[in-house]
Protein backbone atom coordinates (compact mmCIF):
# COMPACT_ATOMS: atom_id res chain seq x y z
CA UNK A 1 0.00 0.00 0.00
CA UNK A 2 1.29 3.43 -0.90
CA UNK A 3 1.98 5.46 2.20
CA UNK A 4 0.55 8.97 2.17
CA UNK A 5 2.86 11.90 2.81
CA UNK A 6 1.29 12.84 6.13
CA UNK A 7 3.37 11.42 8.97
CA UNK A 8 3.43 11.23 12.75
CA UNK A 9 6.69 10.48 14.52
CA UNK A 10 7.78 10.03 18.11
CA UNK A 11 10.33 12.61 19.21
CA UNK A 12 12.27 12.16 22.45
CA UNK A 13 11.04 9.87 25.20
CA UNK A 14 7.88 11.68 26.23
CA UNK A 15 6.70 13.94 23.40
CA UNK A 16 4.85 12.82 20.27
CA UNK A 17 4.35 15.04 17.27
CA UNK A 18 2.29 14.77 14.11
CA UNK A 19 3.90 15.73 10.82
CA UNK A 20 2.56 16.34 7.36
CA UNK A 21 4.01 17.26 3.98
CA UNK A 22 2.95 19.79 1.41
CA UNK A 23 0.21 18.92 -1.00
CA UNK A 24 1.25 17.92 -4.49
CA UNK A 25 1.25 20.48 -7.27
CA UNK A 26 -1.73 20.68 -9.62
CA UNK A 27 -1.14 19.27 -13.09
CA UNK A 28 -0.53 21.79 -15.84
CA UNK A 29 -2.15 21.51 -19.24
CA UNK A 30 -0.01 20.05 -22.00
CA UNK A 31 2.33 22.90 -22.92
CA UNK A 32 6.05 23.01 -23.62
CA UNK A 33 8.44 21.64 -21.04
CA UNK A 34 9.76 25.15 -20.30
CA UNK A 35 6.27 26.42 -19.49
CA UNK A 36 5.57 23.39 -17.34
CA UNK A 37 8.76 24.06 -15.42
CA UNK A 38 7.83 27.71 -14.96
CA UNK A 39 4.38 26.73 -13.70
CA UNK A 40 5.86 24.22 -11.30
CA UNK A 41 8.36 26.77 -10.02
CA UNK A 42 5.62 29.37 -9.52
CA UNK A 43 3.52 26.91 -7.53
CA UNK A 44 6.50 26.00 -5.38
CA UNK A 45 6.94 29.68 -4.51
CA UNK A 46 3.24 29.97 -3.67
CA UNK A 47 3.22 26.91 -1.44
CA UNK A 48 5.97 28.34 0.78
CA UNK A 49 4.40 31.79 0.95
CA UNK A 50 6.67 33.51 -1.60
CA UNK A 51 3.68 35.10 -3.26
CA UNK A 52 5.34 37.99 -5.09
CA UNK A 53 7.79 35.59 -6.73
CA UNK A 54 4.91 33.32 -7.73
CA UNK A 55 2.94 36.18 -9.30
CA UNK A 56 5.97 37.28 -11.35
CA UNK A 57 6.31 33.81 -12.87
CA UNK A 58 2.57 33.47 -13.48
CA UNK A 59 2.74 36.78 -15.37
CA UNK A 60 5.64 35.45 -17.41
CA UNK A 61 3.55 32.43 -18.42
CA UNK A 62 0.49 34.54 -19.21
CA UNK A 63 2.51 36.71 -21.58
CA UNK A 64 2.94 33.58 -23.68
CA UNK A 65 -0.40 31.86 -22.96
CA UNK A 66 -2.86 34.58 -21.83
CA UNK A 67 -5.80 32.19 -21.95
CA UNK A 68 -4.33 29.46 -19.76
CA UNK A 69 -6.98 28.92 -17.09
CA UNK A 70 -4.74 27.08 -14.62
CA UNK A 71 -2.28 29.95 -14.50
CA UNK A 72 -4.99 32.61 -14.28
CA UNK A 73 -6.58 30.80 -11.34
CA UNK A 74 -3.33 30.22 -9.47
CA UNK A 75 -2.35 33.85 -9.96
CA UNK A 76 -5.76 34.78 -8.55
CA UNK A 77 -5.08 32.65 -5.46
CA UNK A 78 -1.67 34.27 -4.94
CA UNK A 79 -3.13 37.77 -5.28
CA UNK A 80 -5.94 36.90 -2.88
CA UNK A 81 -3.38 35.80 -0.29
CA UNK A 82 -1.60 39.13 -0.81
CA UNK A 83 -4.90 40.91 -0.03
CA UNK A 84 -4.93 42.38 -3.54
CA UNK A 85 -8.59 41.57 -3.86
CA UNK A 86 -9.44 43.62 -6.93
CA UNK A 87 -6.58 42.16 -8.97
CA UNK A 88 -7.44 38.69 -7.71
CA UNK A 89 -11.06 39.05 -8.82
CA UNK A 90 -9.96 40.15 -12.28
CA UNK A 91 -7.84 37.01 -12.72
CA UNK A 92 -10.69 34.75 -11.57
CA UNK A 93 -13.06 36.64 -13.87
CA UNK A 94 -10.80 36.08 -16.88
CA UNK A 95 -10.51 32.39 -16.01
CA UNK A 96 -14.29 32.06 -15.90
CA UNK A 97 -14.60 33.59 -19.36
CA UNK A 98 -12.66 30.60 -20.71
CA UNK A 99 -13.98 28.01 -18.24
CA UNK A 100 -17.34 29.13 -16.74
CA UNK A 101 -17.55 26.09 -14.46
CA UNK A 102 -14.08 26.29 -12.99
CA UNK A 103 -14.65 25.44 -9.32
CA UNK A 104 -11.59 27.24 -7.99
CA UNK A 105 -12.34 30.42 -9.94
CA UNK A 106 -16.00 30.44 -8.86
CA UNK A 107 -15.01 30.02 -5.21
CA UNK A 108 -12.25 32.60 -5.59
CA UNK A 109 -14.78 35.10 -6.95
CA UNK A 110 -16.97 34.47 -3.92
CA UNK A 111 -14.06 35.01 -1.56
CA UNK A 112 -13.05 38.19 -3.38
CA UNK A 113 -16.52 39.73 -3.20
CA UNK A 114 -16.78 38.64 0.44
CA UNK A 115 -13.54 40.49 1.17
CA UNK A 116 -15.24 43.65 -0.11
CA UNK A 117 -18.38 43.00 1.94
CA UNK A 118 -20.48 42.30 -1.17
CA UNK A 119 -22.01 39.25 0.49
CA UNK A 120 -24.94 38.73 -1.88
CA UNK A 121 -22.62 38.63 -4.87
CA UNK A 122 -20.30 36.31 -2.96
CA UNK A 123 -23.23 34.06 -2.13
CA UNK A 124 -24.13 33.70 -5.83
CA UNK A 125 -20.67 32.42 -6.70
CA UNK A 126 -20.49 30.09 -3.70
CA UNK A 127 -23.89 28.65 -4.60
CA UNK A 128 -22.77 28.13 -8.22
CA UNK A 129 -19.69 26.29 -7.01
CA UNK A 130 -21.78 24.28 -4.54
CA UNK A 131 -24.13 23.13 -7.31
CA UNK A 132 -21.16 21.70 -9.19
CA UNK A 133 -19.38 20.21 -6.16
CA UNK A 134 -21.82 19.91 -3.22
CA UNK A 135 -19.64 17.59 -1.13
CA UNK A 136 -16.57 19.83 -0.94
CA UNK A 137 -16.03 21.00 2.65
CA UNK A 138 -14.36 24.29 1.68
CA UNK A 139 -17.21 25.35 -0.60
CA UNK A 140 -19.74 24.31 2.05
CA UNK A 141 -17.97 26.44 4.69
CA UNK A 142 -17.95 29.48 2.40
CA UNK A 143 -21.56 28.95 1.36
CA UNK A 144 -22.62 28.80 5.02
CA UNK A 145 -20.58 31.93 5.73
CA UNK A 146 -22.26 33.88 2.94
CA UNK A 147 -25.74 32.84 4.02
CA UNK A 148 -25.11 33.95 7.61
CA UNK A 149 -23.46 37.25 6.75
CA UNK A 150 -26.14 38.27 4.23
CA UNK A 151 -28.69 37.90 7.02
CA UNK A 152 -26.46 39.54 9.65
CA UNK A 153 -25.10 42.65 7.90
CA UNK A 154 -27.36 44.90 5.81
CA UNK A 155 -25.41 47.02 3.33
CA UNK A 156 -25.77 49.13 0.19
CA UNK A 157 -25.19 46.71 -2.66
CA UNK A 158 -23.25 48.19 -5.57
CA UNK A 159 -25.09 47.92 -8.89
CA UNK A 160 -23.49 45.61 -11.40
CA UNK A 161 -22.97 46.83 -14.97
CA UNK A 162 -25.58 45.49 -17.40
CA UNK A 163 -22.92 43.91 -19.55
CA UNK A 164 -21.35 41.93 -16.72
CA UNK A 165 -22.85 38.50 -17.08
CA UNK A 166 -20.81 35.33 -17.54
CA UNK A 167 -22.95 33.15 -19.75
CA UNK A 168 -22.71 29.44 -19.05
CA UNK A 169 -23.95 27.76 -22.22
CA UNK A 170 -25.48 24.43 -21.22
CA UNK A 171 -27.97 23.79 -24.02
CA UNK A 172 -27.96 24.26 -27.78
CA UNK A 173 -28.81 27.88 -28.63
CA UNK A 174 -31.73 28.40 -30.99
CA UNK A 175 -29.55 30.11 -33.58
CA UNK A 176 -27.36 27.00 -33.95
CA UNK A 177 -30.36 24.77 -34.60
CA UNK A 178 -31.79 27.34 -37.05
CA UNK A 179 -28.44 27.42 -38.84
CA UNK A 180 -28.55 23.62 -39.18
CA UNK A 181 -32.03 23.86 -40.75
CA UNK A 182 -30.99 26.55 -43.23
CA UNK A 183 -27.90 24.54 -44.13
CA UNK A 184 -29.99 21.42 -44.65
CA UNK A 185 -32.32 23.14 -47.13
CA UNK A 186 -29.45 24.83 -48.98
CA UNK A 187 -30.06 28.39 -47.81
CA UNK A 188 -26.52 28.73 -46.41
CA UNK A 189 -23.23 27.02 -47.13
CA UNK A 190 -21.06 24.57 -45.20
CA UNK A 191 -18.93 27.25 -43.52
CA UNK A 192 -21.87 28.74 -41.62
CA UNK A 193 -22.92 25.31 -40.36
CA UNK A 194 -19.32 24.54 -39.32
CA UNK A 195 -19.25 27.81 -37.37
CA UNK A 196 -22.22 26.54 -35.37
CA UNK A 197 -20.43 23.25 -34.68
CA UNK A 198 -17.31 25.13 -33.58
CA UNK A 199 -19.40 27.12 -31.13
CA UNK A 200 -20.86 23.91 -29.66
CA UNK A 201 -17.38 22.37 -29.34
CA UNK A 202 -15.92 25.48 -27.74
CA UNK A 203 -18.69 25.50 -25.12
CA UNK A 204 -18.34 21.74 -24.47
CA UNK A 205 -21.85 21.00 -25.73
CA UNK A 206 -20.14 18.72 -28.25
CA UNK A 207 -17.30 17.06 -26.35
CA UNK A 208 -14.17 16.23 -28.34
CA UNK A 209 -11.41 14.52 -26.36
CA UNK A 210 -8.97 13.91 -29.20
CA UNK A 211 -9.07 13.45 -32.97
CA UNK A 212 -7.89 10.15 -34.48
CA UNK A 213 -6.14 10.14 -37.85
CA UNK A 214 -7.79 8.00 -40.51
CA UNK A 215 -7.30 7.38 -44.25
CA UNK A 216 -11.05 7.77 -44.76
CA UNK A 217 -10.94 11.42 -43.66
CA UNK A 218 -12.99 13.65 -45.97
CA UNK A 219 -12.73 17.37 -46.63
CA UNK A 220 -16.45 17.85 -47.29
CA UNK A 221 -19.44 17.05 -45.11
CA UNK A 222 -21.22 13.83 -46.14
CA UNK A 223 -24.68 14.33 -47.63
CA UNK A 224 -26.38 12.13 -45.04
CA UNK A 225 -25.16 14.52 -42.29
CA UNK A 226 -27.11 17.30 -43.99
CA UNK A 227 -30.25 15.15 -43.96
CA UNK A 228 -29.76 14.36 -40.28
CA UNK A 229 -29.19 18.05 -39.50
CA UNK A 230 -32.51 18.86 -41.13
CA UNK A 231 -34.34 16.31 -38.98
CA UNK A 232 -32.57 17.70 -35.91
CA UNK A 233 -33.60 21.27 -36.77
CA UNK A 234 -37.22 20.04 -37.02
CA UNK A 235 -36.89 18.30 -33.62
CA UNK A 236 -37.44 14.88 -35.20
CA UNK A 237 -34.35 13.55 -33.40
CA UNK A 238 -33.16 14.62 -29.90
CA UNK A 239 -30.16 16.90 -29.32
CA UNK A 240 -28.18 14.20 -27.55
CA UNK A 241 -28.44 11.76 -30.45
CA UNK A 242 -27.40 14.29 -33.09
CA UNK A 243 -24.58 15.81 -31.07
CA UNK A 244 -23.11 12.44 -30.06
CA UNK A 245 -23.12 11.43 -33.72
CA UNK A 246 -21.25 14.60 -34.73
CA UNK A 247 -18.79 14.04 -31.88
CA UNK A 248 -18.11 10.48 -33.10
CA UNK A 249 -17.47 11.65 -36.66
CA UNK A 250 -15.07 14.41 -35.60
CA UNK A 251 -13.24 12.32 -32.99
CA UNK A 252 -12.66 9.50 -35.47
CA UNK A 253 -11.59 11.77 -38.30
CA UNK A 254 -14.57 11.17 -40.61
CA UNK A 255 -15.67 14.80 -40.38
CA UNK A 256 -12.99 17.48 -40.56
CA UNK A 257 -13.57 20.50 -38.32
CA UNK A 258 -10.73 22.96 -37.84
CA UNK A 259 -10.43 22.54 -34.07
CA UNK A 260 -7.59 25.04 -33.88
CA UNK A 261 -9.85 27.83 -35.08
CA UNK A 262 -12.18 27.23 -32.17
CA UNK A 263 -9.82 28.88 -29.70
CA UNK A 264 -9.48 31.96 -31.89
CA UNK A 265 -11.85 34.69 -30.77
CA UNK A 266 -13.30 36.81 -33.54
CA UNK A 267 -12.41 40.49 -33.58
CA UNK A 268 -15.92 41.45 -32.50
CA UNK A 269 -15.92 38.90 -29.68
CA UNK A 270 -12.50 40.13 -28.57
CA UNK A 271 -13.77 43.69 -28.41
CA UNK A 272 -16.80 42.59 -26.44
CA UNK A 273 -14.63 40.57 -24.07
CA UNK A 274 -12.30 43.53 -23.51
CA UNK A 275 -15.28 45.78 -22.88
CA UNK A 276 -16.70 43.33 -20.34
CA UNK A 277 -13.38 43.21 -18.52
CA UNK A 278 -13.16 47.01 -18.49
CA UNK A 279 -16.72 47.28 -17.14
CA UNK A 280 -15.97 44.66 -14.50
CA UNK A 281 -12.86 46.55 -13.39
CA UNK A 282 -14.86 49.79 -13.07
CA UNK A 283 -17.46 47.85 -11.09
CA UNK A 284 -14.76 46.83 -8.63
CA UNK A 285 -13.56 50.45 -8.44
CA UNK A 286 -17.08 51.50 -7.41
CA UNK A 287 -17.16 48.76 -4.78
CA UNK A 288 -13.84 49.93 -3.31
CA UNK A 289 -15.11 53.51 -3.19
CA UNK A 290 -18.37 52.43 -1.56
CA UNK A 291 -16.54 50.42 1.09
CA UNK A 292 -14.55 53.54 2.04
CA UNK A 293 -17.44 56.01 1.89
CA UNK A 294 -19.89 53.79 3.77
CA UNK A 295 -17.23 52.80 6.31
CA UNK A 296 -18.54 49.31 5.71
CA UNK A 297 -17.84 46.70 8.38
CA UNK A 298 -16.48 43.60 6.71
CA UNK A 299 -16.44 40.09 8.10
CA UNK A 300 -13.91 38.30 5.93
CA UNK A 301 -14.88 34.95 4.37
CA UNK A 302 -11.61 33.32 5.41
CA UNK A 303 -11.18 33.94 9.17
CA UNK A 304 -7.77 32.24 9.44
CA UNK A 305 -5.70 35.43 9.83
CA UNK A 306 -8.15 36.85 12.39
CA UNK A 307 -7.84 33.67 14.44
CA UNK A 308 -4.06 34.14 14.66
CA UNK A 309 -4.57 37.69 15.93
CA UNK A 310 -6.97 36.47 18.62
CA UNK A 311 -4.44 33.92 19.88
CA UNK A 312 -1.48 36.31 19.81
CA UNK A 313 -3.27 38.84 22.02
CA UNK A 314 -2.70 36.62 25.04
CA UNK A 315 0.03 34.19 24.02
CA UNK A 316 0.67 32.69 27.46
CA UNK A 317 -2.99 31.87 28.01
CA UNK A 318 -3.37 29.76 24.89
CA UNK A 319 0.06 28.10 24.76
CA UNK A 320 1.59 25.55 27.12
CA UNK A 321 4.97 25.29 25.38
CA UNK A 322 6.92 26.21 28.53
CA UNK A 323 5.24 23.41 30.45
CA UNK A 324 6.07 20.95 27.65
CA UNK A 325 9.76 21.85 27.99
CA UNK A 326 9.58 21.26 31.76
CA UNK A 327 8.06 17.80 31.23
CA UNK A 328 5.27 15.86 32.91
CA UNK A 329 6.92 14.65 36.13
CA UNK A 330 4.97 17.14 38.28
CA UNK A 331 1.60 16.04 36.93
CA UNK A 332 -0.39 13.69 39.21
CA UNK A 333 -0.84 10.13 38.04
CA UNK A 334 -4.34 9.11 37.01
CA UNK A 335 -6.32 7.12 39.60
CA UNK A 336 -7.68 3.66 38.97
CA UNK A 337 -9.84 1.02 40.63
CA UNK A 338 -10.24 -2.69 39.90
CA UNK A 339 -13.89 -3.68 39.55
CA UNK A 340 -14.94 -7.18 38.40
CA UNK A 341 -11.39 -7.79 37.21
CA UNK A 342 -11.47 -4.65 35.00
CA UNK A 343 -9.25 -1.64 35.59
CA UNK A 344 -11.17 1.65 35.49
CA UNK A 345 -8.64 4.40 34.81
CA UNK A 346 -9.82 7.97 35.42
CA UNK A 347 -8.15 10.93 33.76
CA UNK A 348 -8.90 14.43 35.03
CA UNK A 349 -8.73 16.82 32.09
CA UNK A 350 -8.16 20.56 32.24
CA UNK A 351 -9.52 22.06 28.98
CA UNK A 352 -8.10 25.42 28.07
CA UNK A 353 -10.46 28.11 26.82
CA UNK A 354 -10.47 29.31 23.25
CA UNK A 355 -10.64 32.95 22.16
CA UNK A 356 -14.19 34.24 21.83
CA UNK A 357 -15.73 34.18 18.38
CA UNK A 358 -13.76 31.40 16.68
CA UNK A 359 -15.54 30.32 13.48
CA UNK A 360 -15.22 26.60 14.15
CA UNK A 361 -16.17 24.79 17.35
CA UNK A 362 -13.25 22.56 18.25
CA UNK A 363 -14.06 22.18 21.94
CA UNK A 364 -17.18 20.17 21.16
CA UNK A 365 -15.18 17.81 18.93
CA UNK A 366 -13.05 16.95 21.98
CA UNK A 367 -16.12 15.18 23.34
CA UNK A 368 -15.93 12.87 20.33
CA UNK A 369 -12.27 12.17 21.09
CA UNK A 370 -13.16 11.35 24.71
CA UNK A 371 -15.91 9.01 23.57
CA UNK A 372 -13.59 7.27 21.12
CA UNK A 373 -11.21 6.17 23.87
CA UNK A 374 -13.95 5.51 26.46
CA UNK A 375 -15.64 3.09 24.06
CA UNK A 376 -12.45 1.11 23.43
CA UNK A 377 -11.31 -1.67 25.76
CA UNK A 378 -7.56 -1.58 26.29
CA UNK A 379 -5.30 -4.09 28.05
CA UNK A 380 -3.02 -3.61 31.06
CA UNK A 381 0.45 -5.17 31.42
CA UNK A 382 -1.04 -8.02 33.43
CA UNK A 383 -3.55 -8.79 30.66
CA UNK A 384 -6.59 -7.41 32.46
CA UNK A 385 -8.91 -5.12 30.46
CA UNK A 386 -8.76 -1.35 31.01
CA UNK A 387 -11.60 1.12 30.62
CA UNK A 388 -10.75 4.82 30.30
CA UNK A 389 -12.91 7.51 31.90
CA UNK A 390 -12.44 11.25 31.37
CA UNK A 391 -13.56 13.83 33.92
CA UNK A 392 -13.08 17.55 33.28
CA UNK A 393 -11.74 19.83 35.98
CA UNK A 394 -11.21 23.58 36.36
CA UNK A 395 -8.04 23.00 38.39
CA UNK A 396 -4.73 22.64 36.59
CA UNK A 397 -3.12 21.30 39.76
CA UNK A 398 -5.50 18.34 39.95
CA UNK A 399 -5.49 17.59 36.22
CA UNK A 400 -3.61 14.64 34.76
CA UNK A 401 -3.81 16.17 31.29
CA UNK A 402 -3.98 19.75 30.05
CA UNK A 403 -5.61 20.17 26.64
CA UNK A 404 -5.26 23.26 24.45
CA UNK A 405 -5.45 24.33 20.82
CA UNK A 406 -2.71 26.48 19.32
CA UNK A 407 -1.90 28.38 16.13
CA UNK A 408 1.80 29.02 16.69
CA UNK A 409 4.51 27.25 14.72
CA UNK A 410 5.22 24.23 16.93
CA UNK A 411 7.85 22.81 14.63
CA UNK A 412 8.33 22.12 10.95
CA UNK A 413 5.12 20.46 9.72
CA UNK A 414 4.13 19.64 13.31
CA UNK A 415 0.41 19.29 14.03
CA UNK A 416 0.43 18.48 17.73
CA UNK A 417 2.35 17.65 20.91
CA UNK A 418 1.49 15.21 23.68
CA UNK A 419 3.38 14.07 26.77
CA UNK A 420 3.16 10.32 27.17
CA UNK A 421 0.87 9.06 29.95
CA UNK A 422 0.18 12.46 31.55
CA UNK A 423 1.00 16.10 30.97
CA UNK A 424 0.19 18.50 28.13
CA UNK A 425 -1.68 17.97 24.87
CA UNK A 426 -1.38 20.70 22.24
CA UNK A 427 -3.24 20.48 18.94
CA UNK A 428 -2.70 22.90 16.07
CA UNK A 429 -5.80 24.59 14.68
CA UNK A 430 -4.17 25.22 11.33
CA UNK A 431 -0.99 25.24 9.33
CA UNK A 432 0.85 26.54 6.29
CA UNK A 433 0.80 23.39 4.16
CA UNK A 434 -1.97 24.33 1.76
CA UNK A 435 -1.03 27.59 0.08
CA UNK A 436 1.84 29.07 2.09
CA UNK A 437 -0.46 31.17 4.28
CA UNK A 438 -1.81 30.12 7.66
CA UNK A 439 -5.08 28.27 7.06
CA UNK A 440 -7.43 26.76 9.63
CA UNK A 441 -7.86 23.01 9.55
CA UNK A 442 -11.26 21.48 9.03
CA UNK A 443 -12.86 20.31 12.29
CA UNK A 444 -12.57 16.67 11.14
CA UNK A 445 -8.79 17.03 10.87
CA UNK A 446 -8.53 18.75 14.26
CA UNK A 447 -10.60 15.96 15.81
CA UNK A 448 -8.36 13.30 14.23
CA UNK A 449 -5.22 15.00 15.56
CA UNK A 450 -6.80 15.43 19.00
CA UNK A 451 -7.87 11.79 19.19
CA UNK A 452 -4.38 10.67 18.21
CA UNK A 453 -2.63 12.97 20.71
CA UNK A 454 -5.12 12.05 23.44
CA UNK A 455 -4.08 8.45 22.84
CA UNK A 456 -0.51 9.43 23.62
CA UNK A 457 -1.81 11.33 26.66
CA UNK A 458 -3.27 8.12 28.12
CA UNK A 459 0.00 6.29 27.51
CA UNK A 460 -0.31 4.76 24.04
CA UNK A 461 2.56 4.70 21.57
CA UNK A 462 2.34 4.47 17.78
CA UNK A 463 0.76 1.45 16.14
CA UNK A 464 1.93 -0.45 13.05
CA UNK A 465 -1.70 -1.02 12.03
CA UNK A 466 -2.49 1.47 9.20
CA UNK A 467 -6.16 1.48 10.23
CA UNK A 468 -5.36 2.48 13.82
CA UNK A 469 -5.81 6.06 15.04
CA UNK A 470 -2.32 5.65 16.54
CA UNK A 471 -0.73 4.82 13.20
CA UNK A 472 2.12 7.30 12.50
CA UNK A 473 0.52 8.53 9.26
CA UNK A 474 -2.52 10.72 8.89
CA UNK A 475 -4.34 9.90 5.69
CA UNK A 476 -5.50 13.40 4.81
CA UNK A 477 -5.18 16.89 6.20
CA UNK A 478 -8.22 18.99 5.28
CA UNK A 479 -8.26 22.77 5.44
CA UNK A 480 -11.46 24.64 6.23
CA UNK A 481 -11.06 27.68 3.97
CA UNK A 482 -8.01 27.17 1.75
CA UNK A 483 -8.92 27.76 -1.90
CA UNK A 484 -6.51 25.09 -3.13
CA UNK A 485 -8.45 22.50 -1.14
CA UNK A 486 -11.47 23.18 -3.37
CA UNK A 487 -10.06 20.79 -5.96
CA UNK A 488 -9.33 18.00 -3.45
Amino acid sequence: MKVNNYKMILVGSFSCILLFSLMSNPVFASETIDIQELYKKANEHLLIGELHEAVEIYDEILEIYPENVNTLVMKGVALSNLDRHKQSLIEFYKALEFDPKNILALTGMGVGFGNFGEYKEAQLYFENAYEIKPNNHVITNYKDFAQKTVEKYPYNEVDKPEIFEIDVVETVPTWVKNTAGWWADGTIGDSEFITGLQFLIKNNIIEIDSVQATEDKVQTIPTWVKNTAGWWAENKIPDKEFLSGISFLITNGFLVIDILDISQISEESKKNSDRNLWEFSRYLDRIEKTVINDKRYIEYPNPSSDVIKKFLRDYVKWNFDQQIEIGNKDFPNPEYVLVDDIYHLEYKIYINDQPIGLPLDHVSTLINSFKYWEDIELSANDGKPVKIHFVTTKSRIDANLWVTWVVRDIGENVLGHANLGKGVIEVALGGYGCDGNFQLFHVDTVETIMTHELGHGIGLKHSKDPDSIMYPTIKKVKYAYCLLDVNQ
